[in-house]
């Protein structure tokens, strides 16, 4: 064979090596890190198609972001559609443009349910003083065992990281507000008793933030209504663009939060109602109080409550509130 013709025919096979090689990188797949709905377009304002779990894995269809959406189609290749993109973590092959999914290789693997087996440590709790006020452990409700475990005051040592899909799957449980009329109702007792203290962290998009300084107050802060002396009810979302009836509840308290001077709303601005996750940590809370607010402001009776520790997605990192 002449040297021309071979060096032609070398040059060929180096190209469909390459176009072989560049189809198979592009054909590996991404990886669901947290829920995530597959959606028909790259919006959160349409139906979605199903919800995908980790570890799901995707085919993408292309690597450039939509809105904040990748382009793929299941790896079975039974459906096609649109994932947000922090959602699901890109194979380092698949990074050629320097995409590669800093919030998914920066968060630990999230636990798809929350165990009875994990630690509940015993909780602490104090008096808290405003000016010259006092208020007890319990608020102004002598008793009250679910505003004790509110104002507990101890910060764990360590959290769980949890999917959201986990959080949802705690039992709605039906019981009394009133905490001493729960062995009366031993078996929803024991499902709340089997999970509810252990120490959590869980990612979301912020989407209120309502501190309660209006209407009678709140027996857990003894009514006073002071911008100091009251819980923020927050809430949490699962994607950018839901709305608070399918929000977790999460409340940092007056006594944990002035130990946070950084824990401000003007800190918190940049993140709410925007697709910038943040990352809540604090202790789990079953909450009897709010059964009315279901389907309007929460969308599960377990809370994060309190909150003792706040971080968010700054510059392709987690950034802790505390070092703003």
């Amino acid at each position: 064979m002449r040297p021309h013709l071979r060096l032609l025919r070398l040059t060929r096979l180096l190209a469909l090596f390459v176009a072989f090689a560049a189809s198979s990188v592009f054909a590996q797949d991404a990886t669901v890190t947290r829920n995530v709905y597959l959606r028909p377009t790259p919006s959160t304002s349409n139906i979605p198609i199903r919800k995908l779990l980790p570890p799901d894995e995707l085919e993408l269809i292309d690597t450039t972001e939509v809105n904040g959406f990748y382009h793929v189609r299941t790896v079975e290749g039974e459906e096609e559609g649109w994932v947000w993109a922090k959602n699901v973590r890109l194979p380092a092959a698949l990074a050629l443009d320097g995409s590669t999914n800093l919030l998914s290789l920066s968060t630990p693997a999230l636990a798809s349910e929350i165990s009875e087996n994990w630690g509940k440590p015993t909780l602490k709790v104090g008096t808290f003083k405003s000016g010259d006020k006092t208020c007890g452990p319990t608020g102004s409700t002598p008793g009250n065992e679910t505003n004790r475990r509110k104002n507990r005051v101890d910060v764990p040592t360590s959290y769980h990281p949890i999917s959201f899909d986990a959080f949802l799957k705690l039992p709605d449980v039906h019981i009394p507000k009133d905490r001493a009329k729960w062995d009366q109702h031993p078996d929803e007792r024991d499902e709340i008793v089997k999970r509810e203290g252990v120490p959590l962290s869980l990612i979301g998009y912020l989407v209120a933030i309502k501190p309660q300084t209006g209407g009678s107050g709140e027996t857990t802060n003894c009514k006073w209504k002071a911008y100091s002396e009251v819980d923020w009810h927050m809430a949490l979302v699962e994607e950018p663009g839901q709305g608070e009836r399918l929000a977790v509840v999460i409340e940092p308290t007056p006594r944990i939060r002035r130990k946070h001077k950084n824990w401000t709303e003007a800190n918190l601005a940049e993140w709410l109602d925007s697709d910038n996750p943040v990352r809540i940590s604090g202790w789990l809370l079953f909450d009897p109080e709010h059964r009315n607010h279901m389907g309007k402001y929460r969308q599960s009776m377990w809370e994060i409550h309190p909150i003792t520790k706040i971080e968010v997605w700054k510059n392709n990192k987690w950034v802790d509130l505390d070092k703003f």
